[in-house]
């Protein structure tokens, strides 16, 4: 009976990667095109998006990890929900909402503007998107890395007169690689980001890397004048993508 569970699972599995099979396959095989797998408005596509994703990631570590051992700790149910809402919608729904919040219609907007602040099509505006959008994926991994870690030591430390703050900065303390694990996986979902970005930040400009479109947003534009020329940078792409979740699962190992 396992080993049909096996079968079963491993006929799914390759199901559900047959498509980035095919896509590798294809991209450097048969429709292989070096000026499109190794462009270098695409790598500078890719550098923009890594560079924003990295910074969306260390974001969502300082802003949400007691977020996320609170979650652990002490389930509350309305948390949890709110936690899910950027995950629960389409996510274009983000970009309007940011383009909405920075524009001079509203007190926000024009509070921001009188910072010199702008989110639309800067980089300010991108890397807002992508801490959105990879934040609930952040606190899930998070939260689960949490709840695996041993409560023993917790609470021997609180019976010997540890406050929870102390208890909290002991736990991050040895936290360190579950952590950038997690924000590694809450990285690949960053890169993967499209509705968004597709609306608040469809080109930026600005060092280092000048005038650019996230990889994604490169990725589109290129299908839509020649589908052809979009499947060699897609296996690009997806090349880098897959070394961070690699990344990550290995850490969490």
């Amino acid at each position: 009976m396992y080993r049909l569970i096996i079968a079963y699972s491993a006929i799914a599995l390759a199901l559900l990667l047959s498509p980035f099979v095919a896509l590798l396959y294809y991209g450097y095989g048969p429709f292989f095109d070096y000026r499109y797998a190794f462009d270098e408005t695409l790598l500078r596509s890719i550098g923009l998006t890594f560079f924003a994703s990295s910074l969306a990631m260390a974001i969502d570590v300082i802003l949400f990890t007691p977020l996320a051992y609170l979650l652990a700790r002490r389930g509350n149910a309305i948390m949890n929900a709110l936690a899910d809402v950027p995950a629960s919608v389409p996510h274009p729904l983000v970009g309007i909402a940011l383009a909405l919040l920075s524009s001079p219609q509203t007190a926000v907007g024009r509070a921001l503007r009188s910072l010199g602040l702008e989110l639309f099509d800067t980089y300010a505006g991108l890397i807002t998107a992508l801490v959105i959008v990879s934040a609930p994926v952040y606190i899930r991994a998070a939260q689960s890395y949490f709840e695996a870690l041993p409560r023993e030591p917790e609470l021997m430390a609180m019976s010997m007169g540890a406050g929870e703050l102390r208890v909290f900065w002991l736990v991050l303390r040895s936290s360190v690689r579950g952590l950038l694990a997690s924000g590694l996986t809450a990285t690949s979902r960053a890169i993967s980001e499209f509705g968004s970005v597709a609306v608040i930040a469809y080109y930026v400009s600005g060092p280092p890397f000048g005038l650019a479109s996230p990889a994604s947003v490169y990725i589109w534009n290129l299908f839509e004048t020649y589908y052809l020329s979009a499947i060699s940078a897609t296996a690009t792409l997806f090349l880098f993508s897959l070394a961070v979740l690699a990344l990550a699962h290995w850490l969490r190992r």
